[in-house]
C-alpha cells in the first residue's frame, strides 16, 4: 500500500510542476508579445505623425538640377535653413511575395510608379514585358528593399506616404491661401 501512495504522490509532484512551467512559459510569451505588440503601434504611431524610420526608403528633398525647374517636391524637402529635409522614396524599388490570380505564391521586382490609396494597391513596372502592373496591397504577402535586401514594412509604407501627401496637400493650400 505504501508503494502505490508514493507512487501516486510523485505522479501528482511531477504534474504540478509541469503545469507551473507551462504556466510559466505562457506568461512569458505572452508578455513578449505584447511588448512586440505595443512596439509596433508605437511606430505606426509615429509615422503616421510624421516621423520616417528608417526601414521606409527616403530621399532627399531637393531632387531638381541648377537647370531644372523647381517642382512641389523640391519645395517641400526644404526646410527652413535651406538645407534639404528627408522625404518618403513614393517610387521605391522592391522585391515582392505575393498571391498572384491563380491563388500561387509568386515573387517579383517592381519599381513602384504610384501608390493607389483609393484603390488599396500599388502600380508598378516590373522586370519582365509580361508582369502584372497592379498589385493589390492584401495580397502581397512579404517584401524586401531591391537594393539592400532588408525586410520591407509595406504597412509602414503606405502610412508614410499617406502623411507625405498629407503634408503636400497642406502645402499647396497655404501656398495657395497666400497667393489669394
Amino acid at each position: 500500500m505504501k508503494i502505490d501512495l508514493a507512487n501516486w504522490q510523485q505522479f501528482m509532484l511531477i504534474a504540478v510542476l509541469a503545469l507551473g512551467a507551462v504556466a510559466l512559459v505562457y506568461r512569458l510569451v505572452d508578455r513578449l508579445m505584447s511588448r512586440r505588440q505595443q512596439r509596433r503601434r508605437i511606430v505606426a504611431a509615429r509615422v503616421r505623425s510624421g516621423h520616417v524610420p528608417l526601414g521606409i526608403p527616403t530621399t532627399r528633398g531637393s531632387l531638381g538640377h541648377a537647370s531644372e525647374p523647381a517642382t512641389l517636391w523640391d519645395q517641400l524637402g526644404d526646410t527652413q535653413d535651406g538645407n534639404a529635409a528627408i522625404v518618403v522614396d513614393e517610387q521605391p524599388r522592391i522585391h515582392i511575395r505575393y498571391l498572384d490570380i491563380y491563388g500561387k505564391y509568386a515573387e517579383r521586382t517592381i519599381h513602384v510608379e504610384r501608390l493607389d490609396l483609393h484603390r488599396q494597391a500599388i502600380i508598378a513596372k516590373g522586370d519582365a514585358l509580361h508582369d502584372p502592373k497592379i498589385f493589390p496591397l492584401e495580397r502581397i504577402a512579404s517584401a524586401r528593399s531591391a537594393t539592400s535586401g532588408k525586410p520591407f514594412n509595406v504597412g509602414l509604407w503606405v502610412d508614410a506616404v499617406r502623411v507625405a501627401r498629407r503634408k503636400r496637400e497642406m502645402h499647396e493650400e497655404s501656398q495657395m491661401g497666400a497667393l489669394a
